[in-house]
């Protein structure tokens, strides 16, 4: 498991992890926080690794991280479970970056508002 904080302590760095793969199965799946849970609970016991090694290793892949310092097996595991939904339309219509603005409307309001001869 990585931490961002080398000085966090395991339990929250497990806790954070566990949260955010848990954030991911819920966007790609439209799904309850408790059937997200309970989705890396029985995907662990089916492939025998540690909740929170898949956890991680679906993060990663979420992030498009380096996977190669992670369990093997909770990596191939999350591949399996999930790859094909992170690979799918809904990753081809990923949100913009923090960078990039998204049209709301607003804009095609406003100078609809402002157009002459109307």
């Amino acid at each position: 498991m990585r931490s961002a904080n080398p000085s966090e302590d395991a339990p929250r760095a497990g806790a954070r992890v566990l949260d955010a793969a848990q954030g991911v199965i819920i966007a790609l799946r439209c799904c309850s926080l408790n059937q997200a849970f309970t989705e890396i609970v029985q995907a662990a016991h089916h492939d025998n690794v540690s909740p929170l090694s898949l956890a991680d290793a679906l993060v990663a892949i979420a992030q498009h991280d380096r996977t190669d310092e992670l369990d093997r097996v909770a990596v191939a595991a999350a591949r399996h479970q999930w790859g094909h939904l992170l690979d799918g339309p809904r990753a081809a219509r990923a949100l913009p970056g923090p960078h990039e603005s998204v049209d709301d409307g607003s804009t095609w309001a406003r100078n609809a508002e402002n157009s002459p001869g109307q």
